[in-house]
């Protein structure tokens, strides 16, 4: 059994693929880990150079090839593969710190937590600025349950992300959800709804994740954010669906972590509505409409973005 999967959700992206995947590839570690490459229907060379890197490494490479399914849809495909004990997914256009794979692995080999947490950067390559994305817990390389962690969330919440998780393959199997397919922002759901079920998340002290931002093609940038609005929408649903359905305690941490998690969305949607939406009227309505949802189907959500929600119907107001 190998100890870690890389799921590496790929479409279009033939000049990255290398990179992503070489980062990949430490000698002390090549026994432990597979790399499963999702070629989600791309049209230009992502498969030609995915069968090149499986071909010239068979035992750790496994190109999945399928009908494009968006982002989600290639999450859904690799997980369900990773026979690994752990499994962690990684961009095609970002890459690992090849350096730490020795010391990562090492704590995976003799950890069981439904959740490992590590460090990620980001890397803006249109300014060149690089930074640090870390946890601060009372104490690396031990095990916390969710309510340790959300009595005091600002010491974790900077891992707690798509970049920041690793997750116990038998774990997400167990609680994962089928990722929204065909639209953007669905790794908000991977990174909360199996994380949420988690009896036991260990935060490890090293920086493991490059994340390339500054493209405007990105689905980050406003103009993107602007016009994938239904995305967010599609995505927000969902969290109000599962939320409905999970079978965690009313009391839990399990329960506030989701809850913060939709909290984060929920904002970041209010933002592309109340400042970036032209027609401000518009934006006004479209924010107070997904607000009221909030408040009827996610009230603790729903409370925590009250504030925040009084400040962009201000500046919404005033340009």
């Amino acid at each position: 059994m190998k100890l870690l999967s890389f799921i590496i959700p790929s479409y279009n992206c033939s000049s990255f693929l290398e990179k992503c995947v070489g980062s990949l590839v430490h000698p002390d570690v090549r026994k432990d880990i597979e790399i499963l490459i999702i070629n989600d229907g791309s049209t230009d060379d992502t498969l030609a150079v995915a069968q090149k890197l499986q071909q010239a490494d068979p035992d750790i490479v496994r190109v999945i090839s399928q009908e494009n399914r968006g982002h989600g849809g290639a999450l859904n495909t690799g997980c369900a593969a990773a026979k690994g004990k752990y499994l962690k997914v990684i961009d095609a256009d970002d890459w690992i710190e090849t350096q730490e794979l020795p010391r990562f692995l090492e704590v995976l080999r003799t950890c069981d937590s439904d959740v490992v947490l590590t460090h990620h950067y980001t890397r803006d390559i249109s300014t060149g600025e690089v930074k640090k994305w870390k946890s601060y817990p009372e104490a690396f390389e031990r095990a916390y349950t969710m309510d340790e962690i959300m009595a005091c969330p600002k010491n974790f919440e900077r891992s707690l992300t798509f970049h920041g998780i690793t997750y116990r393959t038998d774990f997400y199997h167990q609680k994962g959800m089928k990722l929204s397919e065909r639209v953007f922002y669905e790794d908000h759901e991977y990174a909360t709804v199996p994380c949420c079920y988690a009896q036991s998340v260990t935060p490890v002290d090293l920086f493991l994740y490059d994340y390339r931002i500054g493209d405007v093609q990105q689905s980050v940038s406003d103009a993107n954010q602007l016009r994938r609005l239904s995305h967010v929408e599609t995505v927000l649903g969902r969290f109000i669906t599962e939320y409905a359905a999970l079978s965690l305690p009313q009391s839990s941490g399990g329960r506030a972590f989701f809850e913060m998690k939709a909290q984060g969305l929920l904002l970041s949607y209010m933002t592309t509505v109340m400042l970036v939406e032209p027609n401000r009227k518009k934006g006004r309505q479209l924010g107070e409409a997904m607000m009221n949802r909030f408040r009827q189907q996610m009230n603790g959500a729903y409370e925590r973005s009250q504030k925040q929600y009084k400040i962009f119907r201000i500046m919404n107001r005033l340009h």
